[in-house]
């Protein structure tokens, strides 16, 4: 059975440093009765590998008997028969992407070489308690590339891709009535906010914040917060703040 490795990077693009610690809180939950649940059997999401050329062949995510996430590839064909990989990615790929360059993606298992595509194949993700907090739908593509063959990574394309496959979700809203509205800085919680119209979209974390007093900012619970930003680096649940780190609020851009 394949195990899903959680690739994360530890700094932005343009190289600025990681951020320092400032405040740490206790664990904190929303209620959660009032929850949709995604029954087993469900498909969650679906999709196709765009480049046919290189790769063929559908993909689904499933919730399976015992209520775990799993990815399902079926009639999968590669045209010269190698080996390859799939990786999940929180990153939206343009249909001609060459490379994978991602700070969220999910290492899951690989088709040996000469697989036959007439047997699906299924790799386990995750709980309800696991990866965004139950909710996958941040997960953007499904990523094919040839397995890992031992040589040296190009610098310039260190994860070539054969193909992905953008994943159309088809869940209810999970968190319903969760709305972000903001009161205004208070101990705890002084950093700055952007808006994506008249909608708090960002918040940069201040020196001395912590995320309890954060997430009170504004009217969400701890657990919400963890939610919104399910591609924070290097644990998505650290209850750590860290001066200069921002923080989603948009559900949109979760």
């Amino acid at each position: 059975m394949a195990l899903g490795i959680l690739l994360l990077a530890g700094c932005s693009a343009d190289g600025a440093p990681a951020p320092s610690e400032t405040g740490t809180v206790q664990d904190g939950a929303a209620a959660e009765d009032s929850r949709p649940v995604i029954a087993p059997g469900t498909t969650a999401a679906t999709g196709a590998f765009v480049d046919t050329s290189a790769v063929t062949g559908s993909v689904s995510i499933r919730v399976n008997d015992t209520g775990i996430f799993e990815l399902v590839v079926t009639d999968l064909v590669v045209p010269d028969s190698s080996a390859v990989q799939f990786t999940l990615t929180a990153d939206a790929l343009s249909p001609d992407e060459q490379c994978l360059d991602s700070d969220w993606r999910f290492g899951l298992g690989q088709a040996e070489q000469g697989h036959d595509p007439s047997v699906p194949l299924v790799f386990p993700i995750g709980g309800s308690d696991g990866i965004g907090q139950g909710d996958l739908s941040f997960i953007r593509e499904v990523v094919v590339t040839r397995a890992a063959s031992g040589g040296a990574p190009d610098k310039a394309c260190p994860i070539p891709l054969l193909s992905h496959a953008p994943l159309v979700w088809s869940i209810p809203d999970l968190r319903p009535g969760l709305e972000v509205i903001d009161s205004g800085p208070v101990t705890g919680a002084m950093g700055t906010v952007t808006l994506a119209g008249a909608e708090p979209a960002t918040y940069t974390v201040a020196q001395g914040d912590t995320l309890a007093a954060v997430a009170d900012r504004f009217g969400i619970a701890l657990d919400d917060l963890f939610y919104l930003n399910p591609r924070r680096s290097p644990n998505p649940e650290d209850s750590h703040a860290f001066t200069g780190e921002v923080l989603n609020l948009s559900r949109t851009n979760r």
